[in-house]
């Protein structure tokens, strides 16, 4: 991205296909077959949220978040939800893995996000130009095989 005077980065901004905004993970089974009491396991990229059901009342979890280059984040809450940082530096489009533990406990519940669609409804083209610090404006293509039907969102999020 070009501005007046260098470079900016977009790094926490993101476009998505609508129907990858709110996501369930990947589970990966354990080689136990111990049934987890945590289940449905989802990731709202819109809203930065990582949430889950427990078949269990637990005051404490910890949401680890870690990224391919296993660069990695914990995050203690008190509910099946994590918010996850924007200040977080990881590459989420490359996929990331997430693990959620109950302290004190064997019980855990691991998955992995990885975002996707159809192969050729990725945007193509895509670029962004900022004018006078205060107005950007970005374009894209529709990939060469996305359905007709297929909605594309850009939104922004702060970083420091």
């Amino acid at each position: 991205l070009l501005a007046d005077a260098g470079c900016v980065s977009l790094s926490h901004s993101c476009l998505v296909k609508s129907q990858s905004l709110f996501k369930h993970c990947q589970l990966i089974k354990p080689e136990d077959t111990q049934e987890s009491p945590i289940t449905n396991v989802n990731v709202d990229w819109r809203k930065m949220e990582l949430s889950w059901e427990s078949s269990r009342n637990f005051s404490e979890y910890i949401c680890t978040i870690m990224d391919r280059d296993v660069e990695y984040t914990d995050i203690k809450v008190d509910s099946p939800v994590c918010n996850i940082p924007v200040e977080l530096h990881m590459p989420l489009h490359k996929g990331v893995f997430f693990v959620i533990e109950v302290p004190n406990t064997n019980i855990s519940k691991q998955c992995t996000f990885l975002p996707g669609g159809m192969n050729g409804s990725a945007i193509e083209n895509f670029s962004c130009v900022i004018y006078n610090i205060f107005l950007m404006n970005c374009t894209w293509q529709a990939g060469r095989d996305a359905p007709a039907d297929t909605q594309y969102f850009l939104y922004w999020q702060k970083s420091r």
